[in-house]
């Protein structure tokens, strides 16, 4: 086996990566091409030298999907051009590095939008398709799956391979966690939209039943919607939420105007990221103490929350306008806060389950949290369609997307309830986030995803040699290579 000490090309270098709250740390030796033939020459080395290799994006995964401790990791976040833009066909091709927030400052000016809209804008195209991810308008527009047409893929083998919908690999690459090839090129399909602009109605739920009322009403209603739900609130009050639903308005914006406007949108919330920054930096200590206090502090916040937007909505206030880039991925841009909210010992967990029975589900899951010692700080719902990918994510359903700050002394207690949380899902035939998931055992993966043996067996026949991999594929049992050491 071939050591550190070997000289690998010069685009490739050992560094020290984590996920993106810092809760997994690994070294990889980190390839960062610019063109495909850099590409092929990182997978020629690692055939070379019998190491596995993992496609990274923008890094914005939250477990250990974009992670191949001891081997070779393929950064993917310098090939971030866009190679096409067809208006009339409303159909852009880019770059697997390509960020989701720059198709959005390419395209809104434009009238045009991406069908799907998950909440992190930072998020590379690959992987996004990856991972197959979901967002705001899941109900409506289902997954990342059913906005791509045509991809571009790099084989083991160094063949590039261009597919659609209709290939057979399709629904296999598509979710497929990066284990069949890597992702060089994607086209997707875009939406037109009257303006970039959408109306916020914020509308609160007292309790479980009115949650799934209004929910439901919203689907026809609205356009996208996220629902914060609190965690904390218990008896006749489980599932208190509020829910922000949006849909497009009519602006009579021209072109110039509207790309001021996005500019400074864009603009705004980069000064919230750099606000989020300095108030880490200035303030991280009390902000600490406020988690390390979280079930009186985040009881008493989300009783508060409600309560304001209760009144908002009786006194006519609950509603406004603005930017769907505010709307839509304000929460991405806001990184410091989402280290916090995890920080290094914390758990993130995306949970589907049917529609049928989503009430029971929501009460089993939420009374899960509330008996953990560090209930979740963050609990959102969202409403979801199915797809056909192999490895998917999305069904006919709801999801649960919790996040924990475990103090210390409680980070066992933390994750016997994340495991009960991920038990109860597989127990009523739901599924688990993978781009989401840092503890799901062999076993759990089986069962949610039994068409793991379909993808397997496409990957033995492209992938022989198990050149691609990752933590993920080898914690979850579904690494069916040559099972390579680590360098020493």
């Amino acid at each position: 086996m071939k050591s550190e000490n070997q000289t690998p090309p010069s685009f490739m270098e050992w560094q020290e990566l984590t996920s993106l709250v810092g809760s997994i740390r690994t070294r990889s030796l980190v390839a960062r091409p610019t063109t495909v033939e850099q590409c092929r020459e990182a997978l020629a080395y690692c055939r070379q030298h019998d190491m596995t290799i993992c496609a990274r994006g923008a890094g914005r995964g939250y477990g250990d999907l974009a992670l191949n401790n001891g081997q070779a990791l393929l950064d993917m976040s310098a090939m971030n051009r866009i190679i096409a833009f067809d208006e009339e066909a409303a159909q852009i091709t880019v770059e697997a590095g390509m960020r989701l927030i720059d198709i959005y400052q390419a395209v809104h000016h434009r009238l045009l939008t991406l069908p799907a809209s998950p909440t992190e804008s930072h998020s590379s195209v690959a992987g996004a398709i990856c991972a197959n991810v979901n967002g705001k308008d899941a109900w409506h527009h289902g997954s990342f799956a059913r906005q791509v047409v045509r991809l571009t893929l790099l084989l083991a083998d160094g063949e590039t391979l261009a597919i659609d919908r209709s290939h057979e690999l399709f629904k296999a690459v598509v979710g497929g966690i990066g284990l069949l090839s890597i992702i060089l090129e994607a086209t997707l399909q875009l939406k037109p939209i009257p303006s970039p602009f959408v109306e916020i109605n914020r509308l609160p739920a007292p309790d479980v039943d009115a949650l799934l009322a209004t929910m439901a009403q919203v689907e026809k209603s609205h356009d996208a919607a996220v629902v914060w739900v609190d965690a904390y609130a218990r008896g006749r009050k489980t599932g208190r939420s509020v829910i922000h639903a949006a849909k497009w308005i009519e602006r009579d914006d021209t072109e110039s105007q509207r790309r001021e406007i996005l500019a400074a949108g864009y603009e705004r919330l980069e000064n919230h990221r750099r606000f989020g920054l300095a108030l880490h930096e200035k303030f991280g200590p009390v902000l600490s103490l406020m988690l390390y206090a979280q079930r009186p502090m985040m009881n008493t916040f989300n009783r508060l929350y409600y309560i304001g937007c209760r009144l908002a909505s009786l006194t006519g206030y609950s509603s406004n306008t603005e930017l769907f880039l505010r709307f839509g991925f304000e929460a991405s841009f806001t990184v410091p806060p989402a280290h916090l909210v995890c920080g290094p010992r914390g758990y993130t967990v995306q949970l589907t389950f049917p529609r049928s029975g989503a009430r029971e589900a929501i009460v089993e899951l939420l009374g899960i949290c509330r008996s953990s010692p560090c209930p979740p700080v963050t609990t959102i719902l969202r409403a979801h369609k199915p797809d056909d990918c192999l490895i998917s994510f999305s069904e006919e359903g709801y999801s649960l997307n919790f996040e924990f700050h475990p103090k210390t002394q409680h980070e066992a207690a933390s994750r016997r309830a994340v495991d009960r949380l991920i038990d109860a899902t597989v127990r009523r035939g739901g599924k688990i986030h993978l781009a989401k998931d840092q503890v799901l055992t062999p076993e759990q993966f089986y069962r949610v995803y039994p068409r793991y043996r379909d993808l397997l067996a496409i990957k033995r026949r492209l992938d022989p040699d198990g050149l691609f991999t990752s933590d993920l594929a080898r914690r979850v049992g579904i690494d069916p290579g040559l099972n390579k050491q680590r360098p020493e």
